[in-house]
């Protein structure tokens, strides 16, 4: 699914009506596709209804939504929360719905009816603002949104919560929290940026029949991640095949304490499909990863005093990652002059794609636990690398390595993802709600799986377990980056079902991947 900014929704629309469909059928055909997922979502028969109307084409949507609700037997008012339509378009479809015998109550007029209705309503629709709104919302429109969010019944949003900026996803007043949001014709920015993104619940993006020729002609600002692409990248294993046709995968995780992260990157790998999998560990906890990782095969090393990665290691690594077909470095390492040296080592020499997460990452910033060592900042490295390399950060380890603030990051998060992997030449994976993957020729795609019961420790280390394993098994860094987080998070999706997002942990997804991939190569298209 595409995303589209209010500018070329805009030209869409514009290109639309050139070829031939009116701006009343457009409108007509929004509030009908809102409708149909509003019901699909939520009983309608019997039910109460308030639909609340902004005094603009998202308000002229909204009267179309509650006459299709009347005809399928909800009981339905509307509640003006500007006062009547300003728009020629949205006056017809207020005469429509009138026509209906629809109860129609403005704000201003008949307040305390409005918060009734509002109060004893099952579903509210906001109809207030649409994708040109920008600031912060004022008078009666603030007030309104204000009762939306404090009533009890459910709430979906028509195109974007009213009170959100549709392309940088601002909030500066109120807004209304919505536990739906249908989008028209494509996903907006502000649906995978905070703050917005936290006011828009499920997302979900309808089409209102527009010519093909007019949606398609405008380039979009970035795509989700879907499960047909995904899929796509999931070839079938041919019957004649063998452990080394599925890749060799090196692991460099570990350290003395942070045995956890290495033995959860390796066993994601494995799990993932990767034909030969290798940790290559400091001694000291060889002996309990190998008690747990029956599958995988190991490369005990030197190590400091601090039980990290020694220096005196270096000969073996680079040996060893001449062997392998991708690498993963960082999770779980701790911090050190050597784990510094070996870092730096491996990226300007090794010729095999790699996988560079948490103290990997750390390590490129110059953070030293307490703050940016300038004199042990590495990040320019990156641009010396003789393979692809994908980095995961989260948002703190984006701001390290950017030189900026974890808010920074998140008011912007497509833009920064975009800019980094452009100016170093990697791609970047860019974790969180709405995790983004952006890759140096200016790529973006956007992952929509996953759930809040994934923060927690352990699950970057799966994810990136993941995609080294996809990365060894051919896929380009690409490709690796987005089926990686694609697949992750449905993991999550899948184990919060069955074990809540509170209870769930890392190891429980991992649990969830073979029935995941069993999924994929059984089910059809």
């Amino acid at each position: 699914m595409r995303f589209f900014t209010k500018e070329q929704v805009r030209l869409a629309e514009e290109r639309s009506v050139e070829l031939g469909m009116s701006w009343l059928r457009l409108m007509e055909n929004a509030g009908s596709a809102a409708f149909r997922a509003i019901r699909d979502a939520y009983e309608t028969a019997g039910k109460r209804f308030v639909v609340v109307c902004g005094s603009g084409n998202n308000g002229g949507d909204g009267y179309v939504v509650a006459r299709k609700l009347r005809e399928a037997g909800a009981a339905v008012a509307v509640i003006q929360a500007e006062g009547g339509p300003k728009t020629a378009n949205a006056m017809e479809m207020y005469t429509r719905c009138a026509d209906y015998g629809i109860r129609i109550v403005n704000f201003a007029d008949a307040d305390q009816d409005a918060i009734l209705l509002l109060k004893k309503a099952d579903t509210i629709v906001d109809a207030i603002f649409g994708t040109g709104f920008h600031g912060a919302a004022e008078g009666k429109a603030a007030e309104i949104i204000q009762y939306i969010n404090l009533a009890p019944g459910k709430v979906v949003s028509l195109d974007l919560p009213s009170g959100a900026e549709c392309d940088s996803g601002r909030v500066e007043g109120a807004c209304v929290e919505a536990g739906l949001t249908v989008s028209f014709t494509a996903l907006k920015p502000c649906h995978i940026t905070p703050p917005a993104a936290g006011c828009c619940g499920r997302v979900t993006a309808v089409s209102i029949g527009m010519p093909a020729e007019a949606v398609d002609s405008i380039p979009s600002v970035m795509e989700s991640i879907d499960r047909s692409y995904v899929k796509g990248l999931l070839r079938p294993r041919a019957q004649e095949a063998n452990k080394g046709d599925f890749g060799k995968a090196l692991a460099v995780c570990g350290s003395y304490g942070m045995a956890g992260a290495a033995a959860m990157a390796a066993e994601a790998a494995l799990r993932t499909g990767a034909g030969l999998v290798r940790l290559a560990v400091p001694k000291s906890i060889y002996p309990i990863l190998a008690a747990g990782l029956r599958e995988a095969v190991f490369s005990p090393l030197d190590e400091t005093a601090d039980g990290t990665l020694s220096l005196a290691a270096r000969r073996k690594l680079l040996a060893l990652a001449g062997e392998a077909d991708a690498l993963l470095l960082g999770c779980g390492w701790g911090r050190g002059m050597d784990l510094d040296w070996l870092c730096e080592a491996l990226i300007r020499t090794c010729p095999r794609p790699m996988v560079l997460d948490a103290d990997a990452l750390n390590i490129l910033a110059g953070w030293d636990g307490r703050g940016i060592n300038p004199a042990r900042r590495r990040i320019d490295i990156l641009k010396q690398a003789k393979a692809p390399l994908i980095l995961t950060p989260h948002p703190g380890e984006m701001a390290r390595l950017t030189g900026s603030t974890v808010a920074d990051v998140q008011k912007n998060r497509v833009e920064c993802a975009r800019q980094f992997a452009a100016e170093y030449g990697v791609t970047l994976v860019l974790k969180g709600a709405g995790t983004v993957v952006a890759g140096p020729r200016g790529r973006v795609k956007v992952n929509l799986t996953g759930n809040p019961g994934m923060a927690t420790g352990g699950s970057g280390d799966m994810l990136a377990g993941m995609i080294l394993s996809l990365l060894a098994q051919g896929l380009s860094a690409g490709q690796a980056a987005e089926a990686g987080v694609y697949l992750h998070g449905l993991c999550g999706d899948r184990t919060a079902a069955k074990l809540s997002q509170r209870g769930m942990l890392p190891t429980d997804m991992i649990k969830e991947l073979p029935l995941l991939f069993q999924e994929f190569e059984t089910a059809g298209d």
